[in-house]
């Protein structure tokens, strides 16, 4: 099943910076479309929130092979012992002033990945984003 889901209102933020971001959650045989979305969200949320950002073109889920190959690295990150993973790429444009923020000013991003975790009875929760 491919999802094709604008947000910026999904997520209820109203950050011009994800207003017209492309969400892909792809096919899944692990994780439902709300599962998904739910990890999407918050991604979002995050990178909504960021001023170095100009605009969020797409967030994508890398799927369940390429999740399921990074749980192991994300525990060795964390303390938690988590139960599953999800990975997302990204691409965004940042904004002109970024560049004290880590950024080049008014450079398009590209393949820039997210990693979430949860336990089996837990919340996704943004683990590590980056190259």
């Amino acid at each position: 099943m491919l999802a094709v889901i604008l947000c910026g209102q999904a997520v209820g933020i109203l950050n011009n910076n994800i207003a017209d971001t492309k969400v892909d959650l792809g096919t899944s045989e692990i994780y439902s479309e709300e599962d998904l979305q739910a990890a999407a969200d918050v991604i979002l949320k995050e990178i909504g929130g960021w001023n170095s950002v100009k605009e969020v073109y797409t967030v994508t889920y890398c799927g369940d092979e390429i999740s399921g190959r990074n749980l192991d690295y994300c525990n060795i990150l964390s303390d938690t012992d988590y139960s599953q993973c999800v990975v997302f790429e990204s691409s965004f444009k940042s904004a002109g002033s970024s560049q004290s923020e880590g950024f080049n000013p008014n450079s398009q991003y590209e393949d820039w990945q997210w990693f979430l975790v949860r336990t089996a009875d837990g919340e996704w929760e943004l683990l590590t984003w980056g190259y």
